[in-house]
């Protein structure tokens, strides 16, 4: 592969479905970002041809150091028909464009009149989305609005927000002041369709990230997947390390584990260095907030009897740049050949320097369960 890397997790169990995760960087050095973004898109095209070959892809995003400036020409450069994230959040390697890819086998696929990016096999629809916004006047409105259509695209394939949605990643321009609005308008519309704190809310990473257009304050990409029971679905809380989100005013959950007849799926939201009382630990050390981070997420994985070794990407969200370097270091030493990608997204709580999110698969063996 030239000019760029990648790093690749699988789960084959045996039977049909085999699933991929694949993190390609760009080779920075003295390249501009359409040097770098063919880099990657000819590094995906080697890839498909050979270690991923049969693999479709699901969801595609792409992590861009000037997205206002960059995004247009990623749409124009990689046609392809699949769920695709476009986000304004620089890669810390110093490169301009980094991709994280989803992929599956033995699936049919198709673009739905919804909108939706269609992912099927068996008895299940998986759905999912992508950079979703409107440019309304406020981050409070445009939220409100790309939730309300998201709620309309899922009742056009028989589906609920409260009982198909899996995960949602909300990207939000400059968070520290538009994040207020988007946590107003999720809660009024979770109310709205039956999610509370005694229902349950959605695995979501809410975070910093800008869109192609400067207007846009909040984007959303979404996963639901139609077909699902809710004996499949387990919700994560690792009460002894996390408190519950609503303790201080947002709907979110930690984390969501799928059961399926052969493999077990786990979604960790993003998390921070907190503590079971809401608190942030280790304030202003960010050695020792992201060691709490892998303690966190240890415990949630922990709930959905997972370790770490069946952890298949990690996504590492920096909000000073200068700390790359130290973070990255430890993600080395613990977490060697993971699929991984360090990007600057400010965290929604200021003192936060570092989150982390996560997708861990395991297999399983589950008679009573259907398959994927």
């Amino acid at each position: 592969m030239n000019h760029a890397s990648a790093e690749i997790s699988c789960l084959d169990t045996g039977n049909e479905v085999r699933e991929f995760y694949v993190i390609i960087h760009a080779e920075a050095a003295g390249r501009t970002f359409q040097q770098q973004l063919d880099a990657v898109l000819d590094g995906y095209a080697q890839l498909c041809d050979n270690e991923l070959q049969g693999a479709t892809a699901v969801i595609k995003r792409y992590f861009l150091s000037d997205v206002a400036n960059q995004g247009d020409s990623v749409l124009l450069a990689d046609p392809s028909d699949c769920a695709k994230s476009i986000v304004g959040q620089p890669p810390l390697d110093g490169s301009k464009v980094a991709l994280w890819v989803y992929m599956m086998t033995d699936v049919n696929s198709r673009r739905l009149p919804s909108g939706f990016y269609e992912v099927s096999h068996g008895a299940f629809r998986h759905l999912w989305n992508a950079s979703a916004h409107n440019t309304a006047q406020n981050s409070e409105y445009q939220t409100r609005l790309a939730f309300n259509e998201y709620i309309m695209q899922l009742a056009q394939e028989g589906c609920t927000l409260a009982d198909n949605c899996i995960r949602t990643w909300l990207f939000v321009s400059n968070i520290d002041v538009n994040y207020a609005g988007v946590v107003t308008a999720r809660n009024r519309v979770f109310f709205t369709q039956g999610l509370t704190d005694t229902t349950h809310y959605i695995a979501s990473t809410g975070i910093g990230g800008s869109a192609i257009d400067p207007k846009v304050m909040m984007q959303m990409d979404n996963y639901a997947v139609a077909g699902i029971q809710k004996e499949q679905i387990r919700f994560l809380y690792a009460s002894t390390h996390l408190n519950r989100t609503s303790d201080y005013g947002v709907s979110f959950e930690r984390g969501t584990s799928i059961d399926y007849r052969d493999r077990r799926q786990v979604f960790i939201s993003g998390t921070a260095s907190i503590d079971a009382k809401g608190q942030i630990v280790h304030p202003n050390d960010v050695v020792s907030q992201t060691r709490r981070v892998w303690e966190n997420v240890e415990a949630l994985l922990s709930e959905a009897e997972c370790t770490f070794d069946d952890v298949c990407s990690m996504i590492v969200y920096l909000r000073d740049i200068a700390d790359y370097h130290v973070v990255r270091a430890l993600y080395e030493e613990r977490f060697p050949g993971y699929p991984v990608v360090f990007v600057h997204a400010p965290v929604c709580r200021s003192g936060w320097l570092v989150e982390m999110e996560c997708m861990a698969i395991k297999a399983m063996n589950q008679p009573t369960m259907p398959s994927i």
